[in-house]
C-alpha cells in the first residue's frame, strides 16, 4: 500500500504540474493564435475590399460616370462597414487629363506610403488597423479612356483602412489550432512521465540489475547498492538488499571458515593443512632450507569421552589446542586433522631445533592439569617428527614418515616423541601388504554388500536396510572396520564406495526390493571424486514409482564433512533434486554435530551407538538420546538408533520417541537375500 501511495503521488504531481504549465501555455497561445488569426483575416479582407472597391470603380468608369458619380460610390462603400474606410486618390497621370483634386495631391506629397503605392508598390501594413494601398495599374482597356498612360502606368492608389480588433476570427480556426495544441500537449505530458519515471525508477532499478549481475559473475560480496532515487520504496530496496549481502556475507565467511578450520577449536582443517604443506615445500625448494612437521595423537582419548561424556572431550580438546598454541611461535602451522589428532609445521626448523620444540609441547602437555566436573585430570600424547627433505620430499611421503613415527611413539608407551627410520619400515610394509590385499580383493571381485535391517520403533514395521562393506576371505567375511583405514590411507575408499553401491543397487534390482529404503555409507572423498549422481539416477529411473519412502540414502560422518563444508553442501543439493536423502551418521559424537544441522539439508539424523547402548544403565545417555532426538525433530529430521541390542534399550527409544532403530538386537548384518 505504501509502494501504491508514494507511485500515485509522484505521477499525480506530476500530471497537475504538468496540467497547470499546459493551462497557462494555452493561455498564452490562444492569445496568439487569436491575434495571428485575427491579423491573417484582415489582411485577407483588406485585399478583397480592395479588390471590389477598384472592380466598381472600374465598372462605373467603363460606363462614363462622372467624378461626383464615382466619389459617390466610394461613400456608399464606407457606409457598408462604418468602421472600414476606403479611399481613392489619383495619380498625376489622371490628373493631368481629368483635372487634379486638392486633397489628391496633399495625399500624395504627405503620406510616403501613398508616395510609394503611386510607384506601382503593393503595400500592407498595421497591427490595430490593417491599412492596404493597391496601385491601380493601368491595362489595354484602360488606354480609351486614358490617353495620355500606357500599360503599366499607375492611374491611382485605392487606400482600405481596416480595424483589426473588431473582426471574429473562424470557429474552424480555433479548433484545429487547440486540436493541435493538445497533441503537443499530450506528447509533451508522456515524455514528461516516462523521463521523470525513467530517471526516478528504471535507471535506478537498471542499475541495480546490473550491479546484482557483476556480484554473482565476480562473487564479490563485498560491493553495496547505491541507488540514485527519491522513491522511498526504491531507497528501501536498497538498503534491504545492501543488509541481505550484509548476511550473506557473513554466512559466506563462516562457511569459508568451515572449510578452512575445524569448528570446535578453530585450528585449520587437514585439508588447508596440506595447502600450507604445498607451500613450504615450494619455499624449502627455492630458499634450500629444511624444516619440521609433527603427527600429534592424544593418549587413550578414547576413556575421556567414555567416562565424563562427549561435551567434556571437547572440552579436553579446546585445552589442548590452547596448550599447543600457547607454546608455538607466531609461524608455526597448528591443525587439527582428525577427531583426536593435531599436526603441526615448523618452518626453517631442521630436526634438532624441531626436536626441542616437540619436547616443550609434550612437557606442558603433561604438566597441565585440565578441570572435568569436579576432577582434575592431565592428558598426554604420542608425536611423531619427519623432517624434510630427509624423511620425504612430497607431501604424501612426509605425512606417511610422521605418521609412522607416531605409531612408533604410540608402540613405544605413549607420551613419547618418535622419528620415522629405517626400522619403521616394517610398519609402512604391513600397511602395504594390506593394500596388495584390497587391491587383489578388487581384482578377484571380492567385495560383497552385506545389509542390517532398520526397523521402525513405534510399529515394529521393517523400513529399508543399511548396505555394508564386506571382502570375502576363504569362507569368512571381513568387516568393513579390519580394513577401512588402511582404504582411506591408500586413497582406495572410493573405489570400494563405488563397488557397493553398484552391486548393491544391482542386487535390490534383481531381487525386486523396492518396497524398503536402502541406505549407503559413502566417505566424503567418494562424493567429491566419484560418479555417483549418474548412477543413483539410472537406478532411480529404472523404477520411477521408487517414492519418498523407498529411495536411496546416502550417509555422511561428521569428522569426513568437516573438511568441505561448502562442497558437501553443493553435492547433497545437487543429489536431492533427483530424490537422493542423506543422513548424518554417528551423530553426537563431536560438538560440531549441532552445527551441522544448520547448514546441511539431510533427512535423517543416526544417534551415534556409544549414547544409544548404554541408555537403560545410564541417565546421562538417555537425556543426550532424547534430545538429540527432540532437537532433530524441530529441524524436520527422522532419528535412527544405533546398537540397538535388546528389547529394553527399544522400549526406552519407543517412549522417547525415536523413529527407527538397528543393531543387533533387529539381526546382524548379512547378505543381501
Amino acid at each position: 500500500m505504501k509502494t501504491y501511495t508514494t507511485y500515485k503521488r509522484l505521477i499525480a504531481k506530476t500530471v497537475i504540474l504538468s496540467l497547470l504549465t499546459s493551462l497557462a501555455v494555452a493561455l498564452l497561445y490562444g492569445m496568439y493564435i487569436k491575434k495571428r488569426a485575427i491579423d491573417d483575416l484582415a489582411r485577407v479582407d483588406a485585399r478583397k475590399t480592395s479588390r471590389m472597391a477598384f472592380e466598381a470603380l472600374y465598372s462605373a468608369m467603363e460606363k462614363g460616370w462622372s467624378k461626383e458619380e464615382l466619389d459617390s460610390i466610394i461613400i456608399r462603400l464606407n457606409k457598408v462597414e462604418p468602421n472600414m474606410r476606403i479611399n481613392a486618390y489619383r495619380s498625376p497621370i489622371v490628373a493631368e487629363l481629368f483635372g487634379e483634386r486638392l486633397q489628391d495631391k496633399q495625399i500624395r506629397e504627405h503620406d510616403p506610403m501613398v508616395a510609394d503605392a503611386m510607384r506601382g508598390k503593393d503595400i500592407l501594413t498595421g497591427d490595430e488597423e490593417i491599412r492596404y494601398l493597391y496601385p491601380i495599374v493601368v491595362k489595354q482597356e484602360c488606354l480609351a479612356c486614358h490617353t495620355n498612360a500606357k500599360v503599366g502606368d499607375i492611374n491611382g492608389v485605392i487606400d482600405v483602412r481596416f480595424p483589426v480588433g473588431n473582426l471574429k476570427i473562424s470557429l474552424t480556426t480555433m479548433i484545429n489550432s487547440f486540436i493541435i495544441f493538445f497533441v503537443v500537449f499530450t506528447v509533451v505530458i508522456f515524455s514528461i512521465l516516462y523521463f521523470r519515471l525513467n530517471s526516478l525508477l528504471v535507471q535506478p532499478l537498471k542499475q541495480f540489475i546490473t550491479l546484482i549481475q557483476e556480484i554473482i559473475s565476480k562473487n564479490d560480496m563485498a560491493k553495496r547498492v547505491s541507488l540514485k532515487t527519491k522513491i522511498l520504496e526504491v531507497k528501501n530496496i536498497e538498503s534491504y538488499f545492501n543488509r541481505m549481502l550484509d548476511s550473506i556475507q557473513d554466512y559466506y565467511e563462516k562457511l569459508q571458515e568451515l572449510s578452512d578450520r575445524d569448528y570446535l577449536t578453530g585450528l585449520y582443517n587437514r585439508r588447508k593443512f596440506e595447502e600450507f604443506l604445498s607451500y613450504e615445500i615450494k619455499r624449502s625448494v627455492r630458499h634450500g632450507h629444511k624444516f619440521t612437521i609433527l603427527m600429534i595423537d592424544l593418549d587413550n582419548f578414547k576413556y575421556i569421552n567414555d567416562t565424563y561424556g562427549h561435551a567434556s572431550g571437547d572440552l579436553v580438546l579446546k585445552e589442548v589446542t590452547e596448550i599447543f598454541g600457547s607454546n608455538l611461535r607466531n609461524a608455526d602451522i597448528l591443525a587439527r586433522i582428525g577427531g583426536d589428532e593435531f599436526a603441526v609445521i615448523l618452518p626453517e626448523t631442521p630436526y634438532e631445533n624441531g626436536y626441542a620444540v616437540v619436547e616443550k609441547l609434550r612437557s606442558r602437555l603433561e604438566t597441565t592439569a585440565i578441570s572435568l566436573m569436579f576432577d582434575q585430570i592431565t592428558i598426554t600424547a604420542s608425536f611423531g617428527i619427519a623432517e624434510y627433505p630427509e624423511q620425504g620430499e612430497t607431501i604424501e611421503s612426509l605425512q606417511t614418515g610422521s605418521d609412522l613415527a607416531m605409531y612408533k611413539a604410540k608402540r613405544a608407551g605413549k607420551n613419547t616423541i618418535a622419528r620415522a627410520d629405517q626400522s619403521d619400515q616394517e610398519m609402512a610394509a604391513e600397511i602395504q601388504k594390506k593394500g596388495e590385499f584390497l587391491r587383489t580383493a578388487m581384482e578377484e571381485d571380492r567385495f560383497e554388500p552385506f545389509v542390517q535391517s532398520i526397523y521402525n520403533v513405534q510399529t515394529g514395521e521393517l523400513y529399508g536396510y543399511e548396505v555394508l562393506a564386506r571382502i570375502r576371505d576363504g569362507k569368512r567375511f571381513m568387516a568393513a572396520g579390519q580394513f577401512i583405514e588402511v582404504a582411506e590411507s591408500l586413497g582406495l575408499a572410493a573405489k570400494i564406495d563405488q563397488i557397493i553401491l553398484t552391486k548393491g543397487l544391482k542386487l535390490r534390482e534383481e531381487k525386486g526390493m523396492w518396497d524398503k529404503r536402502f541406505f549407503f555409507n559413502l566417505s566424503t572423498n567418494s562424493l567429491f571424486g566419484g560418479e555417483y549422481i549418474p548412477l543413483i539416477q539410472s537406478h532411480y529411473e529404472r523404477n520411477p514409482d521408487l517414492s519418498e519412502r523407498t529411495g536411496v540414502t546416502i550417509e555422511i560422518l561428521e569428522r569426513e564433512a568437516i573438511h568441505n563444508v561448502n562442497g558437501l553442501m553443493d553435492i547433497i543439493e545437487a543429489m536431492k533434486k533427483i530424490g537422493i536423502s542423506f543422513a548424518l551418521d554417528d551423530f553426537g559424537s563431536g560438538f560440531s554435530s549441532f552445527v551441522y544441522l544448520k547448514y546441511f539439508d539431510t533427512d535423517y539424523v543416526k544417534i551415534d551407538g556409544e549414547f544409544v547402548k548404554n541408555i537403560t544403565v545410564n541417565e546421562k545417555d538417555r537425556i543426550f538420546v532424547k534430545h538429540i532426538h527432540q532437537i532433530a525433530q524441530e529441524f524436520g529430521k527422522k532419528t535412527i538408533a544405533e546398537y540397538v541390542e535388546d528389547a529394553d534399550t527399544l522400549q526406552i527409544l519407543k517412549e522417547i520417541g525415536v523413529d527407527y532403530a538397528q543393531g543387533y538386537h533387529f539381526g546382524r548384518p548379512e547378505p543381501l537375500q
